[in-house]
Protein backbone atom coordinates (compact mmCIF):
# COMPACT_ATOMS: atom_id res chain seq x y z
CA UNK A 1 0.00 0.00 0.00
CA UNK A 2 2.79 2.38 0.97
CA UNK A 3 4.81 1.56 -2.16
CA UNK A 4 1.79 2.21 -4.40
CA UNK A 5 1.14 5.50 -2.64
CA UNK A 6 4.79 6.51 -3.11
CA UNK A 7 4.57 5.69 -6.81
CA UNK A 8 1.44 7.82 -7.23
CA UNK A 9 3.09 10.69 -5.37
CA UNK A 10 6.12 10.47 -7.66
CA UNK A 11 3.87 10.38 -10.71
CA UNK A 12 1.97 13.41 -9.45
CA UNK A 13 5.18 15.36 -8.93
CA UNK A 14 6.50 14.30 -12.31
CA UNK A 15 3.41 15.27 -14.28
CA UNK A 16 2.00 18.13 -12.21
CA UNK A 17 3.21 20.60 -14.82
CA UNK A 18 1.23 18.87 -17.58
CA UNK A 19 -1.96 18.86 -15.52
CA UNK A 20 -1.48 22.55 -14.77
CA UNK A 21 -0.74 23.39 -18.40
CA UNK A 22 -3.78 21.46 -19.63
CA UNK A 23 -6.10 23.17 -17.16
CA UNK A 24 -4.72 26.68 -17.72
CA UNK A 25 -4.47 26.53 -21.51
CA UNK A 26 -7.86 24.93 -22.19
CA UNK A 27 -9.60 27.05 -19.56
CA UNK A 28 -8.02 30.28 -20.81
CA UNK A 29 -8.68 29.56 -24.48
CA UNK A 30 -12.30 28.68 -23.74
CA UNK A 31 -12.78 31.86 -21.72
CA UNK A 32 -11.26 34.09 -24.43
CA UNK A 33 -13.25 32.46 -27.23
CA UNK A 34 -16.58 32.65 -25.38
CA UNK A 35 -15.87 36.23 -24.36
CA UNK A 36 -15.87 37.28 -28.01
CA UNK A 37 -18.86 35.18 -29.07
CA UNK A 38 -22.20 36.81 -29.77
CA UNK A 39 -24.64 36.17 -26.89
CA UNK A 40 -27.58 33.88 -27.62
CA UNK A 41 -30.95 34.43 -25.88
CA UNK A 42 -33.68 31.90 -25.30
CA UNK A 43 -37.38 32.71 -25.19
CA UNK A 44 -39.82 30.09 -23.91
CA UNK A 45 -43.55 29.88 -24.51
CA UNK A 46 -45.81 27.32 -22.86
CA UNK A 47 -48.54 25.51 -24.77
CA UNK A 48 -51.29 23.98 -22.62
CA UNK A 49 -53.40 21.26 -24.25
CA UNK A 50 -56.99 20.65 -23.17
CA UNK A 51 -59.83 18.26 -24.16
CA UNK A 52 -63.48 18.68 -23.15
CA UNK A 53 -65.09 15.77 -24.96
CA UNK A 54 -65.98 13.89 -21.79
CA UNK A 55 -67.71 14.98 -18.56
CA UNK A 56 -64.97 13.11 -16.67
CA UNK A 57 -61.89 15.22 -15.89
CA UNK A 58 -59.83 12.07 -15.60
CA UNK A 59 -60.85 10.91 -19.07
CA UNK A 60 -60.04 14.33 -20.55
CA UNK A 61 -56.62 14.41 -18.91
CA UNK A 62 -55.83 10.86 -20.02
CA UNK A 63 -56.77 11.76 -23.59
CA UNK A 64 -54.38 14.75 -23.53
CA UNK A 65 -51.52 12.69 -22.16
CA UNK A 66 -51.99 10.18 -24.97
CA UNK A 67 -51.78 12.75 -27.74
CA UNK A 68 -49.12 14.95 -26.09
CA UNK A 69 -46.09 13.29 -27.80
CA UNK A 70 -47.77 13.51 -31.18
CA UNK A 71 -48.59 17.19 -30.76
CA UNK A 72 -45.02 17.85 -29.66
CA UNK A 73 -43.76 16.36 -32.93
CA UNK A 74 -46.22 18.40 -34.96
CA UNK A 75 -44.82 21.65 -33.53
CA UNK A 76 -41.67 21.31 -35.61
CA UNK A 77 -43.36 20.43 -38.92
CA UNK A 78 -43.24 22.70 -42.01
CA UNK A 79 -47.05 23.15 -41.89
CA UNK A 80 -46.68 24.95 -38.54
CA UNK A 81 -43.38 26.75 -39.17
CA UNK A 82 -43.84 27.90 -42.78
CA UNK A 83 -46.21 30.83 -42.06
CA UNK A 84 -43.82 32.19 -39.38
CA UNK A 85 -40.74 31.67 -41.58
CA UNK A 86 -42.33 33.58 -44.50
CA UNK A 87 -43.29 36.43 -42.17
CA UNK A 88 -39.63 36.94 -41.24
CA UNK A 89 -38.07 36.17 -44.61
CA UNK A 90 -36.63 32.85 -43.47
CA UNK A 91 -36.68 29.34 -44.82
CA UNK A 92 -38.15 26.55 -42.70
CA UNK A 93 -34.70 24.90 -42.62
CA UNK A 94 -33.28 28.10 -41.09
CA UNK A 95 -36.00 28.28 -38.47
CA UNK A 96 -35.97 24.64 -37.34
CA UNK A 97 -32.45 24.73 -35.73
CA UNK A 98 -33.58 27.61 -33.51
CA UNK A 99 -36.43 25.58 -32.02
CA UNK A 100 -36.48 23.07 -29.16
CA UNK A 101 -39.73 21.31 -28.23
CA UNK A 102 -39.90 19.86 -24.71
CA UNK A 103 -43.08 18.02 -23.68
CA UNK A 104 -43.43 18.15 -19.88
CA UNK A 105 -43.78 14.66 -18.42
CA UNK A 106 -47.09 13.82 -16.70
CA UNK A 107 -48.52 17.24 -17.55
CA UNK A 108 -50.62 18.76 -20.31
CA UNK A 109 -47.87 21.23 -21.17
CA UNK A 110 -45.41 21.56 -24.05
CA UNK A 111 -42.50 23.97 -23.69
CA UNK A 112 -41.37 25.67 -26.88
CA UNK A 113 -37.90 27.25 -26.75
CA UNK A 114 -36.52 29.54 -29.44
CA UNK A 115 -32.90 30.76 -29.46
CA UNK A 116 -31.65 33.84 -31.27
CA UNK A 117 -28.98 36.50 -30.86
CA UNK A 118 -31.80 39.08 -30.76
CA UNK A 119 -33.81 38.62 -27.54
CA UNK A 120 -36.86 40.46 -28.87
CA UNK A 121 -36.91 38.37 -32.05
CA UNK A 122 -36.56 35.15 -30.02
CA UNK A 123 -39.66 36.03 -27.98
CA UNK A 124 -41.60 37.08 -31.10
CA UNK A 125 -40.77 33.85 -32.93
CA UNK A 126 -41.74 31.71 -29.94
CA UNK A 127 -45.12 33.40 -29.62
CA UNK A 128 -45.83 33.32 -33.34
CA UNK A 129 -44.97 29.64 -33.63
CA UNK A 130 -47.27 28.92 -30.69
CA UNK A 131 -50.10 30.84 -32.36
CA UNK A 132 -49.46 29.08 -35.69
CA UNK A 133 -49.62 25.71 -33.92
CA UNK A 134 -52.88 26.66 -32.15
CA UNK A 135 -54.42 27.63 -35.49
CA UNK A 136 -53.16 24.45 -37.14
CA UNK A 137 -54.60 22.35 -34.31
CA UNK A 138 -58.03 23.97 -34.46
CA UNK A 139 -58.36 23.70 -38.25
CA UNK A 140 -56.64 20.37 -38.92
CA UNK A 141 -57.16 18.39 -35.71
CA UNK A 142 -60.11 20.06 -34.01
CA UNK A 143 -60.31 17.90 -30.87
CA UNK A 144 -57.59 19.40 -28.68
CA UNK A 145 -57.62 23.02 -27.62
CA UNK A 146 -54.27 24.82 -27.37
CA UNK A 147 -53.82 27.64 -24.87
CA UNK A 148 -50.70 29.81 -25.19
CA UNK A 149 -48.72 31.47 -22.41
CA UNK A 150 -46.69 34.11 -24.22
CA UNK A 151 -42.92 34.14 -23.89
CA UNK A 152 -41.38 37.18 -22.16
CA UNK A 153 -38.38 38.92 -23.73
CA UNK A 154 -35.28 37.31 -22.19
CA UNK A 155 -32.72 39.55 -20.51
CA UNK A 156 -29.84 37.13 -19.80
CA UNK A 157 -28.11 35.10 -22.53
CA UNK A 158 -28.13 31.32 -22.24
CA UNK A 159 -24.76 31.16 -23.96
CA UNK A 160 -21.98 31.82 -23.85
CA UNK A 161 -21.24 31.99 -20.12
CA UNK A 162 -17.49 32.67 -20.01
CA UNK A 163 -16.89 31.69 -16.39
CA UNK A 164 -18.87 28.45 -16.57
CA UNK A 165 -17.50 27.63 -20.02
CA UNK A 166 -13.95 28.26 -18.77
CA UNK A 167 -14.50 25.78 -15.96
CA UNK A 168 -15.79 23.22 -18.44
CA UNK A 169 -12.78 23.93 -20.69
CA UNK A 170 -10.44 23.48 -17.72
CA UNK A 171 -12.13 20.13 -17.00
CA UNK A 172 -11.61 19.09 -20.61
CA UNK A 173 -7.95 20.18 -20.36
CA UNK A 174 -7.54 18.11 -17.21
CA UNK A 175 -9.04 15.10 -18.97
CA UNK A 176 -6.76 15.52 -21.98
CA UNK A 177 -3.72 15.91 -19.74
CA UNK A 178 -4.62 12.76 -17.82
CA UNK A 179 -5.09 10.87 -21.09
CA UNK A 180 -1.66 12.01 -22.30
CA UNK A 181 -0.05 11.08 -18.99
CA UNK A 182 -1.57 7.61 -19.13
CA UNK A 183 -0.38 7.25 -22.73
CA UNK A 184 3.14 8.44 -21.90
CA UNK A 185 3.38 6.22 -18.81
CA UNK A 186 2.11 3.25 -20.80
CA UNK A 187 4.66 3.75 -23.57
CA UNK A 188 7.49 5.16 -21.42
CA UNK A 189 9.64 2.49 -19.78
CA UNK A 190 11.81 4.80 -17.69
CA UNK A 191 12.01 5.09 -13.92
CA UNK A 192 9.69 7.51 -12.16
CA UNK A 193 11.75 7.74 -8.98
CA UNK A 194 14.64 6.18 -7.06
CA UNK A 195 12.27 4.19 -4.86
CA UNK A 196 11.31 2.16 -7.92
CA UNK A 197 14.83 0.68 -8.00
CA UNK A 198 14.23 -0.77 -4.55
CA UNK A 199 10.60 -1.78 -5.04
CA UNK A 200 10.70 -3.19 -8.56
CA UNK A 201 14.23 -4.60 -8.69
CA UNK A 202 15.03 -5.12 -4.98
CA UNK A 203 18.29 -3.22 -5.39
CA UNK A 204 19.81 -1.04 -2.70
CA UNK A 205 20.46 2.55 -3.74
CA UNK A 206 24.09 3.16 -2.89
CA UNK A 207 24.18 6.79 -4.05
CA UNK A 208 22.19 9.29 -6.08
CA UNK A 209 24.23 11.56 -8.32
CA UNK A 210 22.25 14.59 -9.54
CA UNK A 211 22.17 15.68 -13.15
CA UNK A 212 24.74 18.45 -13.50
CA UNK A 213 24.35 21.49 -15.71
CA UNK A 214 26.97 22.46 -18.26
CA UNK A 215 28.08 25.22 -15.93
CA UNK A 216 28.83 22.67 -13.22
CA UNK A 217 30.55 20.32 -15.67
CA UNK A 218 32.83 23.13 -16.86
CA UNK A 219 33.48 24.44 -13.36
CA UNK A 220 37.06 24.18 -12.06
CA UNK A 221 35.87 24.04 -8.47
CA UNK A 222 34.26 21.27 -6.45
CA UNK A 223 30.63 20.45 -7.15
CA UNK A 224 29.14 19.77 -3.68
CA UNK A 225 26.39 17.42 -4.84
CA UNK A 226 28.80 15.30 -6.90
CA UNK A 227 31.40 15.16 -4.11
CA UNK A 228 28.88 14.25 -1.43
CA UNK A 229 27.30 11.55 -3.60
CA UNK A 230 30.76 10.06 -4.08
CA UNK A 231 31.43 10.16 -0.33
CA UNK A 232 28.10 8.44 0.32
CA UNK A 233 28.95 5.76 -2.23
CA UNK A 234 32.39 5.08 -0.73
CA UNK A 235 30.90 4.98 2.78
CA UNK A 236 28.28 2.45 1.66
CA UNK A 237 30.95 0.28 0.04
CA UNK A 238 32.99 0.32 3.26
CA UNK A 239 29.91 -0.65 5.28
CA UNK A 240 29.09 -3.48 2.86
CA UNK A 241 32.67 -4.76 3.04
CA UNK A 242 32.59 -4.73 6.84
CA UNK A 243 29.48 -6.94 6.80
CA UNK A 244 30.59 -9.34 4.04
CA UNK A 245 34.30 -8.91 3.18
CA UNK A 246 35.22 -8.51 -0.48
CA UNK A 247 38.08 -7.01 -2.44
CA UNK A 248 37.44 -7.07 -6.18
CA UNK A 249 34.67 -4.63 -7.12
CA UNK A 250 33.33 -4.13 -10.63
CA UNK A 251 31.56 -0.91 -11.66
CA UNK A 252 29.44 -1.33 -14.76
CA UNK A 253 26.24 -0.21 -16.46
CA UNK A 254 23.72 -1.92 -18.67
CA UNK A 255 24.34 0.42 -21.60
CA UNK A 256 27.09 2.75 -22.76
CA UNK A 257 27.43 6.38 -21.64
CA UNK A 258 25.60 5.99 -18.35
CA UNK A 259 28.54 7.45 -16.40
CA UNK A 260 30.13 4.27 -15.04
CA UNK A 261 33.70 5.49 -15.62
CA UNK A 262 32.97 8.67 -13.70
CA UNK A 263 31.41 6.69 -10.86
CA UNK A 264 34.31 4.23 -10.79
CA UNK A 265 36.88 7.05 -10.65
CA UNK A 266 34.87 8.87 -7.98
CA UNK A 267 34.54 5.72 -5.88
CA UNK A 268 38.22 4.82 -6.13
CA UNK A 269 39.33 8.37 -5.33
CA UNK A 270 37.13 8.85 -2.28
CA UNK A 271 37.90 5.38 -0.94
CA UNK A 272 41.57 6.26 -1.23
CA UNK A 273 41.05 9.61 0.49
CA UNK A 274 39.30 7.79 3.34
CA UNK A 275 42.55 5.92 3.99
CA UNK A 276 42.02 2.76 1.92
CA UNK A 277 44.64 1.47 -0.48
CA UNK A 278 42.95 1.29 -3.88
CA UNK A 279 43.90 0.03 -7.32
CA UNK A 280 41.63 1.29 -10.10
CA UNK A 281 41.81 -0.97 -13.18
CA UNK A 282 40.60 0.15 -16.59
CA UNK A 283 39.02 -3.13 -17.72
CA UNK A 284 37.21 -1.49 -20.62
CA UNK A 285 39.37 -3.06 -23.29
CA UNK A 286 37.23 -1.65 -26.11
CA UNK A 287 37.05 2.05 -25.22
CA UNK A 288 39.38 2.81 -22.30
CA UNK A 289 39.14 6.31 -20.78
CA UNK A 290 40.82 6.31 -17.37
CA UNK A 291 44.24 7.16 -18.81
CA UNK A 292 42.70 10.37 -20.20
CA UNK A 293 40.87 11.14 -16.96
CA UNK A 294 44.01 10.87 -14.85
CA UNK A 295 46.46 11.91 -17.60
CA UNK A 296 48.47 8.70 -17.42
CA UNK A 297 50.62 6.76 -19.88
CA UNK A 298 48.57 4.06 -21.58
CA UNK A 299 51.43 2.37 -23.39
CA UNK A 300 51.22 -0.71 -21.17
CA UNK A 301 48.36 -2.01 -19.04
CA UNK A 302 45.85 -4.79 -18.42
CA UNK A 303 45.78 -5.87 -22.05
CA UNK A 304 49.51 -6.60 -21.96
CA UNK A 305 49.04 -8.91 -18.98
CA UNK A 306 46.39 -10.83 -20.90
CA UNK A 307 48.88 -11.23 -23.75
CA UNK A 308 51.48 -12.80 -21.42
CA UNK A 309 54.07 -10.08 -21.98
CA UNK A 310 54.41 -8.81 -18.42
CA UNK A 311 57.91 -10.16 -17.94
CA UNK A 312 59.15 -8.82 -21.25
CA UNK A 313 57.89 -5.25 -20.79
CA UNK A 314 58.54 -5.28 -17.02
CA UNK A 315 55.20 -3.73 -16.08
CA UNK A 316 53.88 -4.41 -12.58
CA UNK A 317 50.29 -5.03 -11.58
CA UNK A 318 50.38 -2.23 -9.06
CA UNK A 319 49.58 0.39 -11.75
CA UNK A 320 50.66 4.02 -11.91
CA UNK A 321 50.68 6.60 -9.14
CA UNK A 322 48.13 9.42 -9.05
CA UNK A 323 47.69 12.70 -7.18
CA UNK A 324 46.11 10.72 -4.35
CA UNK A 325 48.88 8.82 -2.49
CA UNK A 326 46.88 5.64 -1.80
CA UNK A 327 45.29 5.45 -5.24
CA UNK A 328 46.97 3.79 -8.20
CA UNK A 329 45.55 3.24 -11.67
CA UNK A 330 46.22 0.32 -13.99
CA UNK A 331 45.35 1.51 -17.49
CA UNK A 332 43.90 -0.69 -20.23
CA UNK A 333 46.97 -0.72 -22.41
CA UNK A 334 46.96 -1.57 -26.10
CA UNK A 335 43.58 -2.25 -27.70
CA UNK A 336 42.84 -5.92 -28.30
CA UNK A 337 41.05 -7.49 -31.24
CA UNK A 338 39.74 -10.43 -29.18
CA UNK A 339 39.31 -9.33 -25.53
CA UNK A 340 36.44 -11.74 -24.82
CA UNK A 341 38.53 -14.77 -25.73
CA UNK A 342 41.54 -13.57 -23.73
CA UNK A 343 39.36 -12.85 -20.68
CA UNK A 344 38.23 -16.49 -20.68
CA UNK A 345 41.77 -17.85 -20.73
CA UNK A 346 43.50 -19.58 -17.83
CA UNK A 347 45.92 -16.66 -17.67
CA UNK A 348 43.02 -14.26 -17.05
CA UNK A 349 41.78 -16.41 -14.16
CA UNK A 350 45.29 -16.45 -12.63
CA UNK A 351 45.51 -12.71 -13.16
CA UNK A 352 42.31 -12.02 -11.22
CA UNK A 353 43.46 -14.40 -8.47
CA UNK A 354 46.64 -12.37 -8.27
CA UNK A 355 44.54 -9.22 -7.84
CA UNK A 356 42.54 -10.92 -5.09
CA UNK A 357 45.62 -12.22 -3.24
CA UNK A 358 47.58 -8.98 -3.44
CA UNK A 359 48.42 -7.61 0.02
CA UNK A 360 49.17 -4.17 -1.39
CA UNK A 361 45.54 -3.05 -1.83
CA UNK A 362 42.35 -3.07 0.20
CA UNK A 363 40.20 -2.66 -2.92
CA UNK A 364 40.71 -3.42 -6.60
CA UNK A 365 38.03 -1.59 -8.59
CA UNK A 366 37.37 -2.48 -12.22
CA UNK A 367 35.86 0.01 -14.66
CA UNK A 368 34.38 -2.22 -17.36
CA UNK A 369 32.59 -2.08 -20.68
CA UNK A 370 28.78 -1.86 -20.67
CA UNK A 371 27.23 -5.14 -19.59
CA UNK A 372 24.67 -5.97 -22.27
CA UNK A 373 26.20 -5.07 -25.66
CA UNK A 374 29.31 -7.31 -25.37
CA UNK A 375 30.46 -10.39 -23.44
CA UNK A 376 33.56 -8.88 -21.78
CA UNK A 377 31.82 -7.58 -18.66
CA UNK A 378 29.86 -10.77 -18.06
CA UNK A 379 33.13 -12.68 -18.05
CA UNK A 380 34.78 -10.22 -15.64
CA UNK A 381 31.71 -10.40 -13.38
CA UNK A 382 32.40 -14.12 -12.86
CA UNK A 383 35.85 -13.25 -11.47
CA UNK A 384 35.07 -10.35 -9.13
CA UNK A 385 33.54 -10.44 -5.66
CA UNK A 386 31.03 -7.61 -5.93
CA UNK A 387 29.38 -5.41 -8.56
CA UNK A 388 27.89 -1.92 -8.57
CA UNK A 389 25.37 -1.16 -11.32
CA UNK A 390 25.24 2.43 -12.59
CA UNK A 391 21.83 3.50 -13.86
CA UNK A 392 21.27 6.65 -15.89
CA UNK A 393 18.02 8.01 -14.46
CA UNK A 394 17.33 9.99 -17.62
CA UNK A 395 17.49 7.22 -20.20
CA UNK A 396 17.82 3.64 -18.92
CA UNK A 397 14.54 1.71 -19.47
CA UNK A 398 13.13 -0.57 -16.79
CA UNK A 399 13.39 -3.64 -19.03
CA UNK A 400 17.11 -2.97 -19.55
CA UNK A 401 17.71 -2.73 -15.79
CA UNK A 402 15.80 -5.96 -15.29
CA UNK A 403 17.82 -7.69 -17.97
CA UNK A 404 21.11 -6.42 -16.53
CA UNK A 405 20.21 -7.72 -13.08
CA UNK A 406 19.26 -11.10 -14.52
CA UNK A 407 22.56 -11.35 -16.41
CA UNK A 408 24.58 -10.46 -13.31
CA UNK A 409 22.70 -12.97 -11.18
CA UNK A 410 23.96 -15.77 -13.45
CA UNK A 411 27.62 -14.79 -13.05
CA UNK A 412 27.86 -15.46 -9.32
CA UNK A 413 28.94 -11.94 -8.40
CA UNK A 414 27.32 -10.15 -5.45
CA UNK A 415 25.29 -7.18 -6.66
CA UNK A 416 25.88 -4.56 -3.97
CA UNK A 417 23.32 -2.14 -5.37
CA UNK A 418 22.75 0.63 -7.86
CA UNK A 419 24.09 4.15 -8.28
CA UNK A 420 21.45 6.46 -9.74
CA UNK A 421 23.35 8.79 -12.04
CA UNK A 422 22.14 12.03 -13.65
CA UNK A 423 19.13 12.16 -11.34
CA UNK A 424 16.60 14.83 -12.32
CA UNK A 425 14.05 14.13 -9.58
CA UNK A 426 13.06 17.35 -7.87
CA UNK A 427 12.53 15.84 -4.40
CA UNK A 428 16.30 15.93 -3.94
CA UNK A 429 16.40 19.71 -4.25
CA UNK A 430 16.46 20.10 -0.46
CA UNK A 431 19.44 17.75 -0.23
CA UNK A 432 21.29 19.72 -2.89
CA UNK A 433 20.44 23.00 -1.20
CA UNK A 434 21.86 21.68 2.09
CA UNK A 435 25.05 20.56 0.35
CA UNK A 436 25.45 23.94 -1.30
CA UNK A 437 24.97 25.57 2.09
CA UNK A 438 27.79 23.46 3.51
CA UNK A 439 30.00 24.51 0.62
CA UNK A 440 29.32 28.22 1.21
CA UNK A 441 30.42 27.99 4.83
CA UNK A 442 33.46 25.77 4.13
CA UNK A 443 36.81 27.60 4.54
CA UNK A 444 38.28 28.50 1.19
CA UNK A 445 41.06 26.11 0.16
CA UNK A 446 41.95 27.91 -3.03
CA UNK A 447 44.18 30.37 -1.18
CA UNK A 448 46.45 27.60 0.16
CA UNK A 449 46.58 25.40 -2.94
CA UNK A 450 49.20 25.26 -5.60
CA UNK A 451 48.19 24.97 -9.23
CA UNK A 452 47.05 21.45 -10.01
CA UNK A 453 46.69 19.83 -13.43
CA UNK A 454 43.18 19.94 -14.90
CA UNK A 455 42.58 16.62 -16.67
CA UNK A 456 40.10 16.38 -19.47
CA UNK A 457 36.99 14.33 -18.88
CA UNK A 458 34.64 12.31 -21.00
CA UNK A 459 31.93 11.76 -18.39
CA UNK A 460 32.54 14.53 -15.85
CA UNK A 461 35.18 16.69 -14.14
CA UNK A 462 37.89 15.03 -12.06
CA UNK A 463 39.76 18.04 -10.71
CA UNK A 464 37.84 17.52 -7.45
CA UNK A 465 39.95 14.43 -6.76
CA UNK A 466 43.27 16.19 -7.24
CA UNK A 467 42.14 19.15 -5.17
CA UNK A 468 40.89 16.99 -2.29
CA UNK A 469 44.04 14.87 -2.45
CA UNK A 470 46.19 17.97 -2.17
CA UNK A 471 44.22 19.12 0.87
CA UNK A 472 44.48 15.63 2.34
CA UNK A 473 48.28 15.71 2.05
CA UNK A 474 48.35 19.15 3.65
CA UNK A 475 46.30 17.89 6.59
CA UNK A 476 48.65 14.91 7.08
CA UNK A 477 51.71 17.16 6.89
CA UNK A 478 50.30 19.53 9.49
CA UNK A 479 49.74 16.73 12.04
Amino acid sequence: MHSSLSRYILLAKRWAWMLLVGIVICGSITYVITKFMHPVYQASTLLVLAVTTSPSTYDNTSAVLEVLPTYAQLLNTPQVLEPVAKEHGLAVKQLQPMIAVKPQSNTQNIELDVENTNPRLAAQLANEIGQSFAQFSSTQLGVVQVHILDAPIPTDPVQPKPSLDAMIGAGVGLGLALALIILFEWTDDHLVGPEEIQERFTLDIMAIVPALSRRHLKSTGETPALAEASRILSANVNVAQAIHPFKLVMVTSALAREGKSTVAANLASFLAMSGRRVLLVDANLRYPVLDQHFQLNNQHGLADALLEVWARIEVELEGQATEIPSLRVLTAGALLSNPSELLQSQLAKRLFEQFRNSKQFDYVIFDTSPLLPIADTQIIASYVDATILVVDASKTPRKIISRAKEVLSKTGTTLLGAVINKSYWSEYGDIREYQNGIQRYRPSAALTMTTLPQPSSVNGTFNTFARDAHLHRQEIASK
